[in-house]
């Protein structure tokens, strides 16, 4: 009995020993700030981003190598199983009779090694194409830098959605709890004969109603939950705690900068990455021009061979014969029936286009911000409209139901104060969340990068 006593207690220990403990991971908390900071670090794009910006260094690197030293070396055999036949004429019949002499010329064996260094001297491609290749890393690099504004106002849209879903949550949650509340005093009031069945019904057809709002909001939080997450690059068993609240975006709204700060084409990272792509092409021209240029390359020459007429290359009392040279090599272009010339025509036709569309840029973003400012005002009048408006509602549904409870108001009356607050908060809720969003494209639009 005790041998079997142990025998268990020994089972169990192991078991308990072998199971993997399964810990929960700790919640992380993050301010606005710190949910950027991370989404800058793990944000799938914008890992890719970086990705594009290495790839462009290399592209660099690999340019400059080609006006660097090249070395290359190659190798042939052969085995000249059935050697050639030459015929030449015989210059010993002098009566023009005789049949030519057949001649079988070489080695059935042969080896050949040679090396050849060659040094581009000059190209005027190889210059203007090294200065593209730059150009296309400054671009990519501000592609990332563009793509790090984007991620860095997507997570605070994301981060603010959740914020005014949660702040919709709280509000017709403690709604709910108090037209439950309701509904069980309307019921007594039905059963003590001082109200009709109807009053009951609508009472409950509003909990109804608001716990199917409910369902629906807190369907919604969890996907603007998973929307954050997704945005920061954060595993989706993960979960995450947000440190700022909607006060705190509120009062960091500074209406005056955002109403009287003037628009800096230099500082908006669009315009900035359109300028590199009109330097891009800007570039191309200069390659299509370099068309007409000359180029010039030196090159050395090594090389070494064997002729046998047995299989004895490996063997050191047998000579290899050995040959050099070195020398230049200059192309020039003289004619090509107006390919050249075409292709600088439309290169050439490009940068104009480059030229409209900076234009029509400039104007686009003069307009955008002007219209964004306009919403952005527009959006704070409104959102003070609606935040006095519902302090207004809440406190006259409030006032209703104690009416209600005394007799005083009708369910009628107590029913369109319910539908009057609830719209109220709505639109309220739908306000802020206009606002921060309208501060947010603004603020980029100004932002000096």
């Amino acid at each position: 009995m005790k041998m079997q006593r142990l025998l268990i207690i020994g089972c169990f220990s192991l078991i308990i020993f072998w199971t993997p403990y399964t810990h929960a991971q700790a919640p992380m908390s993050f301010t606005l700030k710190q949910a950027q900071d991370y989404a800058s670090e793990h944000n799938y794009d914008l890992q890719n981003a970086r990705y594009d910006v290495e790839i462009a260094k290399k592209i660099v690197r690999e340019n400059t190598s080609i006006g660097l030293p090249q070395v290359n070396a190659s190798a042939s055999y052969m085995d000249n199983i059935l050697r050639p036949t030459s015929i030449i004429p015989n210059f010993f019949d002098t009566t023009g009779s005789a049949p030519p002499f057949e001649i079988q010329f070489g080695t059935r064996y042969n080896a050949t090694f040679t090396a050849q260094l060659t040094q581009l001297i000059y190209s005027g491609e190889y210059l203007v194409g090294l200065q593209t290749a730059k150009a296309y890393l400054e671009t990519e690099k501000e592609k990332n830098l563009k793509a790090q504004i984007d991620i860095r106002d997507l997570v605070s849209g994301a981060y603010i959605a959740y914020l005014i879903v949660d702040e919709s949550l709280e509000i017709l949650d403690s709604t709910y709890k108090t037209v439950s509340l309701m509904v069980s005093e309307t019921e007594e009031f039905y059963k003590n004969g001082l109200i009709e069945q109807l009053d009951v019904e609508q009472m409950e057809l509003n909990a109804a109603t608001l716990e199917a709002s409910l369902i629906t909001t807190r369907s919604q939080k969890l996907i603007a939950y998973n929307y954050l997450k997704f945005l920061m690059g954060i595993e989706e068993t993960q979960e995450i705690i947000l440190a700022d609240d909607l006060d705190f975006f509120l009062q960091r709204i500074n209406r005056d900068y955002l109403m009287t700060t003037n628009f800096d084409y230099g500082s908006n990272i669009n315009y900035r990455l359109l300028k590199k792509q009109e330097f891009l092409v800007l570039m191309q021209l200069k390659l299509a021009k370099t068309a007409y240029q000359p180029s010039l390359v030196g090159f050395i020459d090594i090389s070494t061979n064997a002729q046998r007429e047995s299989w004895n290359f490996f063997d050191s009392k047998q000579r290899w014969f050995s040959s050099s040279a070195w020398g230049l090599q200059l192309n020039i272009p003289i004619w090509s029936s107006g390919s050249r010339k075409f292709a600088i025509d439309q290169a050439s036709i490009n940068l104009d286009k480059m030229k409209v569309l900076d234009k029509q840029t400039r104007t686009s973003l003069n307009l955008q911000v002007e219209t964004v400012r306009n919403d952005f005002n527009t959006s704070y009048l409104v959102f003070l409209n609606k935040k006095k408006s519902l302090q207004t509602a809440s406190k006259i549904y409030e006032q209703t139901i104690i009416k209600y409870r005394q007799g005083l108001a009708s369910s009628t009356d107590l029913n369109q104060k319910y539908n009057q607050f609830l719209i109220t908060e709505s639109e309220y809720t739908q306000a802020m969340f206009d606002l921060l969003k309208s501060n947010i494209a603004l603020s980029k639009l100004l932002e000096k990068v």
